[in-house]
């Protein structure tokens, strides 16, 4: 079996960090991070579907490191500080009551999280951690789509961010993913335009600031925009959601920010999410794609030279809107993951071996969840979900019991609310994973898009 130069090896899927909401920009995962050996790891802290950004030559940008402390509060930019208690009860349970039960960990310690606010653009729609400036601390970069702009939040390592700084862009900014487009060793956006039907790459300059957008001639109603490398040249390329043209969007990268005209692989079906990992095992990226219409996954298997056939569609639940990869009861194997909107629950497929899925097992989420982020959060060895819940305002943690089932729902308002102002809580869109305080514990940010503001949520174990 041959490996790929620059992408995962059987049992391992770049993940994209994109947000993605019944609207448009397809759930996120928007980095590219890669899962192997049973836990996804990005950079040695455990990760997938959303974790932080690698680029495809190998850089990580998630980081281990030594133990952090945990912030009390903001300083700076900020606002918001404090704890979030969780709602431990039954599936799908959702809603910001307060509660006292989190994960269990090995050691016996019970899992929460501290949580902080910050500002971001107007309309946030999608995120993606990576470290932008080299300095070993994620960072966070922000798609606010009804300002046209994208938001850099420079993390200051030990879980707490810079105030935003914003990039312009132009015709409504929806989904961005980071890699190194240019072959620079510094990460790079790209970035879904949906007024200009276009995909905008923005150039890091190495110091968490941008060059001004280039422009790759894209596809109606595009959504989500994924990267990794389709042909094994040692270089990123993209591939994008069709929104409602039915047909995925493929387009080669040649390592200096320059991308070929996009190929299309079709099928029916409205899709607002992409993603790309290899579920054969071939060593070649292979292509799966929400159809929200039929409420089918389909899953295209990559030739190695760019291109894609069709394998196979699996049925979802009602109105799916984000897949992603990971493998979820340790056989090596990569399961397959959707957030189904309409039908209120997250599906999972156990994966059979040579690119095949069993039959869907739905688990309850809180209302229309738009999301799922796939992560080792308390150390067992086993990938525990993280699912976004856009119409009660909350994530719900499910712990995995390593065998491809999870336990109940462990429910967490995104947005702290003493005044009442959002009582159908913040409209939260995705979520991505990385270490921000550099504990060695996974830590994850929400973007919410009624705030305006991305939340910040750092594990705490507790006794």
């Amino acid at each position: 079996m041959s490996e790929p130069k620059n992408g995962p090896r059987r049992g391992q899927a770049w993940m994209l960090l994109l947000v993605a909401t019944g609207f448009g920009c397809a759930p996120t995962d928007n980095v590219i991070g890669m899962k192997g050996g049973g836990v996804a790891a990005g950079g040695g802290v455990p990760f997938a579907g959303g974790g932080s950004a690698t680029t495809g030559g190998g850089m990580g940008n998630s980081q281990g490191g030594t133990a952090g402390s945990v912030p009390s509060g903001l300083s700076g930019a900020g606002g918001n500080g404090g704890s979030l208690s969780a709602t431990a009860g039954t599936a799908g349970s959702g809603g910001p009551s307060a509660g006292s039960a989190g994960l269990a960990s090995p050691d016996g310690s019970e899992l929460n999280f501290s949580t902080a606010a910050y500002p971001t653009g107007d309309g946030p729609r999608s995120l993606a951690v990576g470290d932008l400036n080299a300095d070993g601390k994620l960072d966070i970069v922000v798609a606010n789509e009804r300002e046209s702009s994208v938001s850099v939040l420079l993390g200051r390592g030990n879980g707490t961010f810079e105030a935003k700084v914003d990039h312009a862009v132009t015709d409504w900014a929806r989904c961005v993913a980071l890699g190194d487009l240019n072959s620079d060793r510094v990460l790079d956006i790209a970035l879904t335009s949906v007024n200009s039907n276009t995909v905008k790459v923005l150039l890091g300059e190495g110091d968490g600031s941008f060059g001004p957008p280039a422009e790759v001639p894209g596809t109606k109603d595009m959504s989500s925009v994924v990267l990794g490398d389709v042909n094994n040249d040692g270089k990123l390329d993209m591939a994008t959601s069709p929104g409602k043209t039915g047909s995925a969007a493929v387009y080669l990268g040649d390592g200096e920010g320059n991308f070929a005209d996009a190929k299309y692989f079709a099928n029916a079906g409205f899709s607002y999410w992409v993603a790309l990992a290899d579920v054969n095992g071939d060593g070649q990226l292979d292509l799966a794609k929400v159809n929200a219409d039929t409420s089918t996954v389909t899953l295209l298997l990559g030739t190695g030279d760019g291109s894609f056939t069709f394998s196979k569609d699996y049925a979802t639940g009602q109105y799916p809107l984000f897949v992603t990869f990971g493998d979820l009861n340790g056989d090596g194997e990569l399961d397959l993951v959707t957030s189904d909107g309409n039908a209120n629950e997250v599906g999972v497929s156990l994966g059979t071996g040579n690119g095949e899925f069993a039959a869907r097992a739905g688990y309850a989420a809180g209302r229309y969840p738009t999301h799922v982020s796939l992560a080792d959060l308390n150390g067992d060895q086993h990938l525990d979900m993280i699912v976004v819940n856009t119409f009660v305002g909350t994530v719900s943690v499910r712990q995995g019991v390593g065998d491809g089932t999870f336990a109940a729902n462990v429910d967490y308002p995104t947005y702290e609310d003493p005044d009442g102002l959002y009582p159908e809580g913040a409209f939260p869109q995705m979520a991505a994973v990385g270490d921000f305080n550099a504990d060695g514990i996974p830590d994850f940010a929400v973007l919410n898009s009624v705030t305006d503001s991305v939340s910040i949520f750092l594990g705490v174990h507790t006794k």
